[in-house]
């Protein structure tokens, strides 16, 4: 059983496109595409690491100089902490005692002036990524709209992830590109016209006629995304019965999810645990148990 949302990475680690299918029925037009990729580029180019500015050159020095004193000031109050212990004077006023509280103070001194400059430096590189990424979005949200026009996809359409599937070739074998269970998830529309379970992604539009559709496979088994794409967080009402759990920054981890069978176990389309009852109930809605 192949997955609908099939990627052959053989000639090249970063291709993005999906195996053809019998079910791709519709792509968008080339301006649209274009659209959607320029708006992409603006992220990359954002998100790309970009030259500190003079004033943010000056405040990571500053930073750095406060770190330094911090650091010297602690090591100096240890040592002489130990020298001071070893004495059998320690708790007395003795000289080395006070001089002692003296670098533990200074330590925590620059230890708050360092952070402070952090801080700032970390607001300026902020600021600048907030107007990049607005300006990415609207782009972005303006260009989605234009294909989703393109692709029929209604209003009352599902958002749905479903788990795409990358693979190389090698010989007359298959083999999983990522380890088991990891997935590069993808928020798809699903709805259903012309007795057709359509999925559009941002550019493509697969529809699998109801009659074909032989039911599901449940998958009792870990799975791991680099991003979570909902909204609403993984921890909050919504989401909260499925244990999802935090992978790093903004991964994912979960327990469970199901293959809509397509076909004669020709293909299946992955579907995590936390959106298949939607899924499950429109199909019930159109007659497909």
């Amino acid at each position: 059983m192949k997955n609908l949302f099939s990627i052959n990475k053989t000639d090249n680690p970063d291709a993005t496109g999906f195996d053809e299918t019998p079910y791709l029925c519709k792509t968008v037009s080339e301006e649209v595409r274009g659209k959607l990729k320029g708006a992409f580029s603006i992220v990359e180019e954002q998100t790309a690491p970009r030259e500190l500015t003079e004033e943010e050159k000056a405040l990571r020095k500053r930073a750095n100089r406060y770190w330094m004193v911090c650091l010297g000031g602690l090591l100096g109050a240890i040592a002489l902490f130990l020298a001071d212990a070893k004495a059998g004077i320690y708790g007395s006023l003795s000289f080395l005692h006070a001089i002692d509280l003296a670098l533990l103070v200074t330590s925590i001194v620059f230890n708050i002036k360092a952070k402070r400059v952090n801080r700032k430096l970390n607001e300026s590189q902020g600021d600048s990524l907030k107007l990049d990424f607005s300006e990415a979005s609207k782009r972005l949200e303006a260009a989605a709209a234009e294909a989703a026009r393109e692709l029929g996809v209604p209003d009352t359409a599902l958002t749905v992830d479903v788990f795409p599937y990358h693979y190389k070739v090698s010989g007359d074998t298959v083999l999983r590109v990522g380890k088991a269970g990891k997935f590069d998830n993808l928020a798809v529309s699903v709805f259903v016209k012309d007795a057709k379970l359509c999925f559009a992604t941002a550019q493509e539009l697969f529809a699998v006629p109801l009659s074909e559709i032989k039911g599901f496979r449940e998958y009792d088994e870990d799975f791991e995304m680099d991003l979570w794409l909902k909204p609403e967080e993984s921890d909050s009402d919504r989401y909260k019965e499925f244990g999802i759990r935090k992978s790093g920054f903004l991964g994912r981890k979960g327990h469970g999810y199901f293959g809509l069978r397509i076909g004669e176990d020709a293909f299946e389309v992955l579907i995590p645990c936390y959106d298949w009852a939607p899924v499950k109930e429109l199909l019930a809605v159109h007659g497909v148990a």
